[in-house]
């Protein structure tokens, strides 16, 4: 996938910080480890202070308050996913790592229907990933040059694969995925390969959930052919190494964010624009979004006829990411919504709930971006359009025969929603 001639291009975000010498230590002393490991913080708190600036400083003011309070939280998480992905990464010893800071919210407008999981790897060594795939509406398994924490290498994706394509990611498969730069002269009929650059790379694994309720999640191990035990400990290269990740990822992905939200507040107030994601969800066409909605009125947003394997749709915040999804409704995908006769959808996005299906939960912020995503498309897909009108008159522009939902309904549904993040294993770290 080509990141050129997008506001998301590569060249557009910071560059990673600079290698330069290693830094200065005296061990011999506690007062000279922990100059040196003071220097170390000092190097990540400027990324956090950098961090904020870009989420911070620049944005309509409509909901100022909220974002700073959101902006200070997703610093954080950006932190925790960046240590358990990149400070911790070992190419000689790897590990499936959840894309996230919590086990509820993931990285960078991740879907509420898709469980993310991350391995940055080395195309030196030979990998392979084996297990049940589970029963997801799609799997798909990328591999992709350099590493996302710094894209110094160019990040561009080199092989894709899911089960629309590849039969033998079926749902309910064993499958073994052999990760290497060189193809098996061995590879059985079974078997899976995903080439691997020479150097540094990473793999991401995604699962998309049609439905919540009864679809499996995967259970699989990625491991190191011939791996070496026990693995070397830290030393001042590796140390350093590592801890430049973290740094680089926080300010590199600060822009990235910043890249993505502004396509967002770009779009036209009447309809969707379609966007280019450089990285993501291959095989997708991407509609990005905003509109205000004010506690006296309702947001209806329509679509045509979807034609394609797989669809979703999910409200965001400054941030980039979404709403509580498991304790709001503030995402659908194609099992979740009531269609129109013509196969359209309408959407209603209002403070109040107003007892029907399709709705966005926005009480509490008057700017929302939303995007949505279309997999596999069979026919182009029209932007989906957009409309503002006084929630005391919502009932003259939905169809008459829209189902209504009541209050013990809607209790049950976000109950339901709340339970399926643990048995789609969003809660595994």
């Amino acid at each position: 996938m080509s990141d050129t001639n997008t506001t998301m291009s590569q060249e557009n975000f910071a560059a990673a910080a600079e290698a330069g010498e290693t830094a200065p230590a005296d061990f011999s002393s506690d007062d000279g480890a922990l100059a040196y490991a003071y220097g170390q913080l000092d190097k990540l708190v400027e990324a956090m202070r950098y961090s904020l600036r870009k989420q911070i400083v620049g944005w309509p003011d409509d909901d100022r308050e909220l974002n700073t309070y959101e902006a200070l939280r997703h610093m954080l998480r950006n932190m925790s996913f960046g240590h358990a992905a990149h400070v911790e990464a070992d190419y000689g010893n790897p590990t499936l790592t959840k894309m996230g800071g919590t086990n509820r919210i993931q990285f960078q407008l991740q879907s509420t229907d898709c469980n993310y999981h991350t391995a940055v790897l080395h195309g030196a060594y030979r990998y392979r990933l084996r297990g049940n795939r589970g029963t997801c509406a799609v799997f798909q398994l990328s591999t992709f040059n350099g590493h996302s924490c710094d894209f110094a290498d160019g990040w561009k994706m080199i092989a894709n694969a899911n089960n629309v394509d590849t039969p033998q990611l079926a749902p309910g498969k064993q499958i073994d995925v052999i990760l290497s730069h060189e193809k098996p002269g061995d590879l059985g009929p079974d078997q899976v390969w995903l080439e691997l650059p020479e150097g540094r790379c990473e793999m991401h694994m995604r699962q998309y959930y049609a439905d919540w309720f009864g679809e499996q999640p995967a259970d699989l191990m990625l491991t190191c052919e011939e791996q070496v035990f026990p693995p070397p400990l830290l030393d001042r290269d590796s140390s350093e190494t590592r801890f430049k990740r973290l740094v680089d990822l926080l300010r590199v992905h600060a822009d990235f964010c910043e890249a993505g939200v502004k396509s967002h507040l770009a779009s036209p107030d009447d309809r969707i624009a379609r966007f280019v994601v450089p990285g993501a969800f291959a095989g997708t066409d991407y509609f990005s979004g905003q509109f205000r909605v004010r506690p006296d009125e309702a947001v209806i947003i329509e679509i045509d006829r979807p034609d394609c394997e797989y669809w979703n749709v999910e409200l965001a915040q400054l941030q980039w990411e979404p709403g509580d999804y498991w304790a709001r409704l503030v995402n659908y995908n194609l099992s979740q919504v009531h269609y129109e006769k013509d196969g359209s959808v309408r959407f209603i996005a209002s403070w109040q709930d107003p007892g029907l299906p399709n709705w966005f939960d926005c009480s509490g912020r008057n700017l929302h971006l939303i995007g949505f995503r279309f997999f596999e498309c069979n026919t182009e897909q029209a932007e989906p359009r957009v409309k503002t009108v006084p929630f005391a008159e919502l009932a003259d522009h939905i169809s008459q025969d829209m189902p209504r939902i009541s209050k013990e309904q809607r209790q049950e549904q976000m109950e339901k929603r709340l339970v399926s993040v643990y048995r789609r294993r969003f809660s595994d770290f």
